[in-house]
């Protein structure tokens, strides 16, 4: 007897969304389309632009940071040493000619352990980042004395969802949800009709990271929450997969 087909919320934002829902085909699962949030690109500042050239250590918190360097015709500097959150950030830099170091646990907590970061008293470090979002590095890097610079180079806002076809996923059997950042956990809570939240509270949740699983039990989250062992889409649709 054949198990039912996993119906997946792909909250992703274009192309992205695209791309995973394609892979979700791919791995056997029906991947329902309906991104909760859209990104939007901004240039740094000229003097925001001096720190980042002039930085000796550069950390790069997604691919989107990468994205919107690239938009703006930025080259980054090869002189700096460079960490990425993760294995598609770290592939998008290593598009532009430039390696980074990954840590082997894809979060802040990760990076800080990296022993690099264990010492970084007077150096400048940059911090590429979308706006808001996490501020644990910009804290425990001040502490350790390092001059850090913060630049955020997107901004995150959610965006409505067909309530039709959200509810209509909801109400089906094998439905998991899927989210690569707590601002889109937020967004997708936010879109659910208030009389379906707490149905998809129920729901299995995969994640990108374990702050984003801790987040998500903040938020009073119910339902079996997995998180990817890569952050990338197929992270996520492999941990999507380990529901029964």
């Amino acid at each position: 007897m054949t198990s039912p087909v996993k119906q997946l919320w792909v909250t992703r934002p274009n192309p992205d969304g695209e791309q995973m829902a394609k892979l979700a085909r791919e791995a056997g699962m029906m991947p329902w389309l309906m991104p909760v949030m859209d990104i939007f690109w901004q240039s740094p500042a000229h003097e925001a632009l001096r720190q980042l050239m002039q930085a000796q250590i550069i950390i790069v918190t997604s691919r989107y940071a990468v994205t919107s360097l690239e938009k703006s015709g930025i080259d980054l500097t090869t002189q700096a040493t460079y960490f990425a959150v993760g294995a598609a950030t770290a592939k998008a830099l290593q598009q532009r000619g430039i390696d980074a170091i990954v840590p082997t646990q894809s979060d802040s907590e990760g990076l800080l352990n990296e022993p690099v970061l264990a010492h970084t008293e007077g150096k400048a470090v940059v911090i590429l980042k979308g706006e808001g979002g996490r501020t644990t590095l910009l804290t425990q890097l001040t502490k350790r004395g390092a001059l850090v610079t913060e630049i955020p180079l997107y901004r995150r806002v959610c965006k409505s969802v067909d309530q039709g076809m959200l509810t209509t996923f909801l109400q089906q059997d094998q439905a998991v949800v899927s989210v690569a950042s707590a601002e889109s956990l937020t967004c997708a809570m936010n879109a659910t009709p208030v009389g379906f939240r707490r149905r998809l509270m129920a729901l299995p949740l995969a994640v990108m990271s374990q702050r984003i699983a801790d987040f998500a039990r903040s938020k009073g989250w119910q339902g079996e929450i997995q998180v990817a062992t890569e952050t990338s889409s197929w992270g996520l649709i492999e941990a999507a997969k380990t529901f029964q």
